[in-house]
């Protein structure tokens, strides 16, 4: 066996996407659902140095060596603080390319990613990769790929899970990113609503996209930070909030102060971003194909009526809250990525 290198996650070839933390420049935090980082090596082996933050016993990050995508776990267990996973060994010679990205949302974990390991002889090659648009998404479960692997569930109910189906890499923000050549940003959490006191998520303390949506950390019971709007312009942002915002009171909306509060919330988070972001980038509200109540793609008509603004645009997918009971598997995924790239093309 070769001897190995770390090659320190602060070196010039690595190319980051998301809404990473690079407080510690050889020890990024990545706290999103398909965050990630890509690089080409050569050599013959390959491993990766991680230190886990988990909040559940157990959670899962990916790696996508040569166009293989392989999942591996990490558990309260796992000993010492740095984790050192073996990824491959007896590669061919020569150049390969890989990626690690995180599968789930930061309730489940962050992991600082402290660098690879290569062969003695070998390097890292910077992948110089152009992007066509910069992306930018928040969601809930849905827009984090929760449960999007139980594809044998396909149209129905999820199964019992505790992260092992979750995986962001297949979500419809990154498949967008991928269909339209671009970066994105996926700023989703399983269970969020619009306003803190709803939804499911960090339950019985719930806490809403209105407290998530400028931050970097978030996920108690690590200390939030503020996230630099300076450093990430998208053209595209989508918000794909109104799934969860029915919990604790299904019937909120029927209440006209409550809509009008809830509307006047969204309206604050877009205006933010607007600011911003600038007058160029261009805003889509949805919901997913996730069965729910037509009220709340109601009340995103009025919203987006009301701004009145030819940037912010409403889209609703063809089988739009009423494909499934349970969480978009992969091919619902993709339905729904397939829908938005078109979309999108025609308006930029």
């Amino acid at each position: 066996m070769k001897n190995k290198k770390l090659i320190a996650a602060s070196d010039s070839a690595y190319s980051y996407m998301g809404r990473i933390d690079f407080t510690e420049p050889d020890s990024p935090l990545f706290v999103y659902a398909g965050s990630m980082v890509s690089v080409k090596f050569t050599g013959t082996s390959l491993g990766v140095l991680l230190i886990p933050k988990l909040i559940y016993m157990q959670s899962q990050f990916g790696v996508i060596l040569d166009g293989v995508q392989y999942c591996f776990d990490i558990n309260h267990t796992d000993l010492p603080e740095y984790r050192y996973i073996p990824v491959a060994e007896g590669l061919d010679e020569g150049e390969h390319t890989v990626t690690v990205f995180k599968r789930t949302a930061g309730s489940h974990c962050y992991f600082n990613f402290c660098g690879l390991l290569i062969d003695e002889d070998a390097k890292l090659i910077a992948e110089d990769k152009s992007y066509s648009l910069n992306i930018e998404v928040y969601g809930d479960s849905v827009s984090a790929g929760e449960v999007v692997e139980a594809v044998d569930y396909t149209g129905h109910a999820d199964p019992q899970h505790h992260s092992q189906y979750d995986n962001g890499w297949f979500s419809y923000p990154l498949s967008l990113a991928r269909k339209l050549n671009a970066r994105v940003h996926n700023i989703a959490q399983g269970g969020i609503a619009l306003f803190d006191g709803t939804g499911y998520f960090n339950s019985p303390q719930l806490i809403g996209m209105e407290s998530v949506y400028d931050k970097l950390s978030y996920a108690p019971p690590f200390e939030p930070t503020e996230w630099d709007f300076s450093r990430y312009t998208p053209d595209i942002v989508i918000i794909a909030i109104g799934q969860n915002d029915a919990s604790p009171d299904p019937d909120c909306l029927k209440n006209d102060d409550y809509r009008r509060r809830w509307k006047d919330g969204y309206k604050k988070i877009v205006l933010d971003l607007k600011e911003k972001y600038g007058a160029k980038t261009k805003f889509i509200l949805i919901t997913t194909v996730l069965m729910h109540d037509p009220i709340w793609d109601e009340t995103l008509d009025e919203i987006c009526s009301e701004l009145d603004d030819g940037n912010i645009t409403r889209f609703r997918f063809t089988r739009n809250g009423a494909a499934t009971p349970g969480h978009p598997r992969i091919p619902e995924q993709e339905e729904m990525a397939c829908e938005l790239a078109a979309y999108i093309r025609g308006i930029i």
